[in-house]
């Protein structure tokens, strides 16, 4: 279990071949949306079920499907990393150690949460995400989510490589979207912000750090929100063996968290 300013956040990197949810067409990624509580992590029935842990799913909080449980109807099978000592105030998840069985009753998909409306900037290096849900708000004063991308200066950054001559890390931190040499003309994610009355703020580095080869394909991303103060932005980048997903929550107008994982095609 892991436990960050009081949410909890699972994720499997190697399963997601395997099929989705009735429904679940794009990423499998799901949110809490009963209130403050606990759910048990079970086995399958044949091991009679029995309670294998015991997770904190607070209103919002995040989960990855990897399938449905074995021989179940109401339950589904996640995989969720292991409890950190210290909290802190924004997390990347790229491993994961434990997994069971949740109840399904209690969450619904991040892809079928009411979506924000996409548009680009007009030099088309801007990819503008607006809460259009309530026409009555003034359109000055709706929430956006703004990622910017541009060309990246990744080739002038300290490399650590292999003896294969992969990339292992620039900057010390692992690359995503990439793999031996940096291509020519490859962009990253500069900056995300967040736009909402009364607060906002601009994504941590360690959030977008090494995000390579973003999608500005709107098929490929989205924006979508339980409420104001809990929003999500999943986004599938890369393309081949080297295509990624990653979700990003946004709580009361700031990151907290990031799942990460590769996806090949």
């Amino acid at each position: 279990m892991i436990s960050v300013n009081k949410a909890f956040y699972v994720s499997a990197f190697s399963i997601f071949s395997l099929g989705f949810f009735k429904g679940q067409s794009k990423v499998p990624f799901g949110v809490v949306k009963a209130e403050d509580g606990y759910a048990n992590v079970r086995v399958h029935k044949e091991d009679y079920r029995k309670i294998v842990d015991k997770i904190r799913m607070r209103k919002g909080d995040v989960f990855v499907y990897v399938k449905p449980a074995p021989g179940e109807t109401e339950w589904i099978w996640i995989k969720y990393p292991e409890k950190q000592d210290d909290d802190k105030p924004f997390v990347r998840y790229e491993s994961l150690e434990k997994e069971g069985m949740v109840n399904k009753g209690r969450i619904s998909f991040i892809d079928q949460l009411p979506p924000f409306t996409p548009t680009k900037s007009k030099n088309g290096k801007s990819l503008i995400f607006t809460d259009n849900s309530n026409p009555k708000i003034p359109t000055s004063q709706r929430t956006k989510v703004v990622i910017d991308v541009y060309p990246s200066n990744a080739g002038y950054r300290k490399q650590e490589k292999d003896a294969d001559g992969k990339i292992l890390t620039i900057d010390k931190v692992r690359p995503w979207g990439i793999k031996g040499e940096i291509p020519e003309g490859m962009t990253e994610i500069k900056s995300i912000r967040v736009q909402q009355p009364g607060r906002g703020s601009v994504f941590v580095r360690e959030a977008i750090k090494n995000m390579f080869q973003p999608t500005m394909d709107f098929e490929n991303i989205g924006v979508t929100a339980l409420d104001n103060d809990h929003i999500y932005l999943y986004m599938i980048n890369g393309s081949g063996e080297n295509r990624y997903t990653t979700l990003w929550t946004i709580k009361e107008g700031r990151v907290m968290s990031q799942i990460i994982y590769n996806n090949p095609e």
